[in-house]
């Protein structure tokens, strides 16, 4: 043994031959790199080693079998191959693994059988199971969930996604969630976050606080201020919606700008637009086109509106059709009704073809049975027409004018009282 040990120190000296580091390794250098078997902590070239602890530097490629130990100031330099892992402070390069592999900061690809933790990572990373990190930027993949607190780039997970601040491209087979989310996310169940700017999609539900972009939902969608396209199968719901929305079933919303539909029902507060719903719609201040299959009722109605059985509201600015009838506390405009118009007070041109009852009428009324309760200023064309203050024309069957002299105030074909 003796022997074999001063013949080694000969060769080391003669040939450029480490002898075994106090780390328990053999180094072969080789003008500035070489060779090393064993947990060399500082070395340059190839290195194996069945189990790292306490690495420090490392340049060139760097193999490992069992679990590594905990390196705080680990570096490592060009390929790292780990049969259960790797594990460094820092690395940069290429990183194979079937285990893990865990590194406060990568630049590179790194690619782990089960799971990668990074902290700060740039480049490209896989993880068979998982993956988490903290800042990360570029391509990330894992084949069941990925979690990262700043996320930039592509993120692709086989169930689920979750982050702080993610810009880029998202998908997740079951679900995505963030805080603040910048660019295009899909998921195959439910999609979710704070602030949302971008294009989504989502197979069953999606919700979000502040949306803006393009947003489609296979069963429901729920916002709060909501900016841009909007479409779900089923259900929508919002604070304030500026766009263009559609929803199979039924929709609400607060404040609604813009162009919206619903195969049922549909609801707001201030409504400014184009509405659309197959049964019934309602608001309180409502400006622009509107149409709904069967009822509509507002309080402040502006505009052209349309329903297919009766409209209802309390000050009525505008166009309106109801199939059977309209009601209001003042109408103002053009009224049309297969059965009936009634309201306080009619301004405009008012046509039904049964019943037109008012307090007040001042334009053109025009039904079977006409009749002002208070005054009528204009004309009243129908079968029976009556007034007790006549200021106009009544044509019509019968007619009555209660301001006109006794002998004139019922007549038949015509009345007339200026």
């Amino acid at each position: 043994m003796r022997r074999f040990q001063i013949w080694l120190g000969v060769a080391a000296r003669a040939g450029g031959l480490a002898a075994p580091a106090a780390a328990g390794s053999l180094d072969i250098p080789v003008r500035g790199a070489g060779l090393s078997f064993g947990n060399s902590h500082n070395f340059d070239g190839l290195r194996l080693n069945f189990r790292d602890a306490g690495l420090e530097r490392i340049r060139g490629v760097t193999v490992s079998v069992w679990s590594p130990r905990p390196s705080p100031h680990g570096r490592i330099s060009g390929l790292s191959v780990g049969v259960y892992g790797t594990r460094a402070d820092w690395g940069e390069g290429l990183t194979l693994n079937l285990g893990m592999c865990d590194f406060a900061a990568f630049d590179g690809l790194a690619v782990a059988g089960l799971g990668a933790v990074i902290g700060d990572a740039n480049g490209i990373g896989v993880g068979g199971l998982g993956l988490v990190g903290e800042e990360m930027s570029g391509i990330y993949v894992a084949g069941l969930g990925m979690a990262g607190d700043d996320i930039t780039g592509i993120g692709l997970a086989g169930l689920g996604l979750a982050g702080d601040d993610m810009t880029g491209i998202f998908a997740a087979g079951f679900g995505v969630a963030g805080d603040d989310m910048t660019g295009i996310g899909a998921a195959g169940l439910g999609l979710a976050g704070d602030d949302m700017t971008g294009i989504y999609a989502a197979g069953l539900g999606l919700a979000g606080d502040d949306m803006t972009g393009i947003y489609a939902a296979g069963l429901g969608m729920g916002g709060g201020d909501m900016t841009g396209i909007f479409a779900a199968g089923l259900g929508m719901g919002g604070g304030d919606m500026t766009g263009i929305g559609a929803a199979g079933l039924g929709m609400g919303g607060n404040d609604m700008t813009g162009v919206f539909a619903a195969g049922l029902g549909m609801g707001g507060h201030d409504m400014t637009g184009v509405f659309a719903a197959g049964l019934g719609m309602g608001g309180h201040d409502m400006t622009g086109i509107f149409a709904a299959g069967l009822g509509m009722g507002g309080h402040d109605l502006t505009g052209l509106f349309a329903a297919g059985l009766g409209m209802g509201g309390h000050d009525l600015t505008g166009v309106f059709a109801g199939g059977l009838g309209i009601g209001a506390d003042s109408i103002t405009g053009l009224a049309a009704s297969v059965g009936g118009i009634r309201a306080d007070h009619l301004s405009g041109i008012q046509v039904t073809g049964a019943y037109l009852r008012s307090v007040y009428a001042e334009g053109l009324t025009f039904g079977a049975y006409n009749r002002a309760d208070r005054a009528m200023t204009g004309l009243q064309i129908g079968l029976f027409n009556w007034t007790p203050n006549l200021q106009g024309v009544q044509i019509g069957l019968l007619n009555y004018a209660g301001n006109n002299p006794d002998g004139l105030k019922w007549l038949p074909g015509i009345n007339v009282h200026f």
